[in-house]
């Protein structure tokens, strides 16, 4: 029978599953150095993130406190009462009624 170099075939078989093996212990390094990468890129985007989220936060209660300033400011040149000058009217009427019924009642 004729020797077609099956020794020949067996090594180049050899090597190539070598070869094979190599590239995937490669591949799987890679995978493990880019999911590392990510992660790394992950945690910065989030700390990043949150630092926004406080400074966005931060200047809409500025914004929020200086319009209440002006409402505040431009009800009291129309001459609108405001809350707190209600409330001490209220207070004040319900003292002078209690007077009033005190008096009443003698």
């Amino acid at each position: 029978m004729p020797d077609y170099g099956g020794d020949c075939v067996f090594n180049k078989m050899k090597y190539f599953f070598l070869y094979c093996y190599e590239a995937a212990e490669k591949m799987e390094e890679r995978t493990d150095s880019f999911a590392e990468q990510r992660a790394e890129r992950m945690e910065a985007f989030r700390a990043n993130r949150q630092e926004a989220e406080g400074k966005a936060k931060a200047k809409m209660d500025e914004m929020r406190s200086e319009a209440q300033k002006q409402v505040k400011e431009a009800l009291g040149k129309v001459g609108v009462a405001n809350k707190d000058e209600i409330s001490e009217l209220k207070t004040l009427v319900t003292d002078l009624s209690k007077k009033v019924d005190k008096l009443a009642k003698k």
